[in-house]
């Protein structure tokens, strides 16, 4: 149980598996030094940039938008509906007045929405973004942007966010540590988007990391063994709870002792 272990089960792909491997090894005493120091918080840096990144294989921002997505999304930046159409599916220009004057970024003709878009399995976005982070991990992300697209620096970037952002008097690092995972969530989203995937991840990045069965592999054992959880979705849910408690109730022991008995069963 390895945290190559724990990447690879929520990467996309063997190959961006091992690139997201090979630069957390890079930089695992960074990590560390972090405060991303203990299996919790592991999983939850795991967990939370493969599902912002598509499983580790997205680390630029896409802004190849239509001008009915340009309306929908970025409509008070625009005039008109009409205007959107002389912007459709031409990123650089829209990102340059989408984040024009804002997050540190100069007017359109700057360029500075384009230079400093979203990069990084977090999406670092915005000037003072790249200048902030950027000092905090001592790299020049101002002149070197792209920099902050690489996968030692994805981590990095990744852990100082859970390090400095805070909700309810605690960094994320901290809500990880309880866990929970919907005030890491809501810490990174604003919201609760994608939530029941950001549960999995973490959820299985944690049983790699620590030996320890994940939800999934509960409902399935349960569901093998004739004790319906509902649906294998990583959710620990109503369902999931009443067939565990079957399950203990007819074997007569639970918790450790139970799933060996569950991992026994052909």
């Amino acid at each position: 149980m390895t945290i190559e272990t724990a990447i690879r089960v929520c990467a996309s792909s063997s190959v961006t598996a091992t690139a997201a491997f090979s630069a957390w090894q890079a930089v695992e005493s960074k990590l560390e030094e972090i405060g991303v120091n203990n299996d919790r918080r592991r999983a939850s840096l795991i967990g939370q940039c493969a599902h912002e990144s598509a499983r580790f294989k997205t680390r630029f921002e896409n802004l190849n938008y239509s001008a009915a997505g340009l309306w929908k999304i970025f409509r008070r930046h625009f005039a008109s509906e009409a205007e959107t159409n002389s912007f459709a599916r031409q990123p650089e220009k829209i990102a340059n007045r989408v984040y024009a004057n804002r997050m540190g970024n100069g007017t359109p003709a700057s360029g500075d929405g384009w230079r400093y878009r979203g990069r990084g399995y977090l999406q670092l976005t915005g000037k003072d973004n790249y200048t902030r982070y950027g000092a905090a991990i001592g790299e020049d992300l101002v002149n070197n942007p792209d920099r902050a697209a690489d996968p030692d620096i994805c981590w990095l970037i990744g852990a100082e966010y859970l390090a400095r952002t805070r909700r309810s008097s605690r960094t994320l690092l901290e809500w990880a540590d309880v866990p929970d995972i919907l005030m890491v969530t809501k810490g990174i989203n604003g919201g609760t988007h994608g939530l029941a995937d950001r549960e999995v991840l973490t959820g299985k990045a944690h049983a790699e990391l620590t030996g320890d069965a994940s939800t999934a592999e509960w409902q399935a054992l349960l569901l093998n063994a004739g004790f319906n959880p509902g649906p294998i979705d990583g959710l620990f849910g109503a369902k999931t709870e009443a067939a565990r408690d079957a399950a203990e109730a007819h074997f007569g022991v639970s918790g450790d002792a139970l799933l060996a008995v569950l991992r026994g069963i052909d």
